[in-house]
């Protein structure tokens, strides 16, 4: 039997078929097992856990095929012991079943750490360290001295504290500064258009306070307030040019595009008191 008529036999013919057959129901199982493995085109909405207990974020992932797993501990004065502070994946997004979302909880205590020396050094290592500790540096004071800027005092919540005193974390410390007679004076800084970490650092760097922070009618949730600007503050540069230092500052963030336009560069008025 010659080749061509070999092809062209009932054998091969029946045997090229069977081979074809295999091949196409390989195929066939093949991607079915890789659907299933996968869970390919099932998905499931993550649910909003903030607020609830482990036991609570257990059960309700649970109804859904996934699982959870505590990333960290961190304190909160704004949420419940023991509860739900933040999660990873984010509430709304769409995961596969049988995954796991990363949790957040609000510690039951919060973490002491000793403070460190502040006193006899300048404002600006003070502010450096208090950061680099895990604590937030807070308001400043001045008091009659010979070594102008240096501090004297380190408090919290208006108690002066000693170097080793443990405190809780992320304690806002205020100090007391030196100051030669009457009290140096700051020039105002000009905060329009800054956002809410650009004017903290400058206002710090005048050796001034923050006050009070307000917020306008532009903002719909609390998400967008990160977005906000300064359109007003009080003291106003343009109305005073300088003022004690250890004097507050009251600014107002908006959303709103008609009230950030620009502003003309404020100029030191010639009758300014200081």
């Amino acid at each position: 039997m010659t080749l061509k008529e070999f092809f062209k036999s009932k054998i091969f013919i029946a045997n090229a078929i069977a081979v074809f057959a295999i091949v196409i129901l390989l195929v066939i199982f093949g991607m079915l097992f890789l659907r299933i493995y996968t869970d390919h085109g099932e998905s499931v909405v993550i649910p909003d856990l903030k607020g609830r207990t482990s036991t609570e974020a257990a059960a309700i992932l649970d109804r859904i095929d996934l699982r959870f797993e505590i990333q960290d501990s961190v304190y909160s004065l704004e949420t419940a012991p023991g509860t739900v502070l933040d999660q990873f994946p984010k509430p709304g997004q769409k995961v596969k079943e049988n995954r796991t979302v990363f949790i957040t909880l609000c510690a039951v205590s919060q973490e002491m750490i000793p403070m460190p020396q502040l006193t006899d050094i300048s404002y600006r290592q003070a502010t450096n360290l208090i950061e680099s500790a895990g604590l937030i540096a807070g308001k400043i004071e001045y008091e009659p001295s010979e070594f102008p800027d240096l501090v004297l005092e380190q408090k919290v919540n208006g108690r002066i504290v000693r170097e080793g005193e443990m405190v809780p974390k992320g304690s806002v410390v205020d100090l007391v500064l030196g100051a030669e007679g009457d009290f140096t004076s700051s020039k105002v800084p000009t905060l329009f258009g800054n956002n809410l970490e650009e004017a903290r650092l400058k206002i710090q760097e005048s050796y001034l306070n923050l006050g009070t922070v307000n917020y306008d009618e532009s903002f719909s949730s609390e998400e967008e307030k990160i977005k906000g600007q300064i359109w007003k503050q009080s003291p106003d540069p343009a109305e005073i040019f300088e003022v004690a230092r250890g004097t507050s500052i009251d600014i107002w963030l908006t959303i709103d595009p008609t009230k950030l336009v620009a502003k003309p560069e404020a100029e030191e008025p010639d009758n300014s008191f200081f």
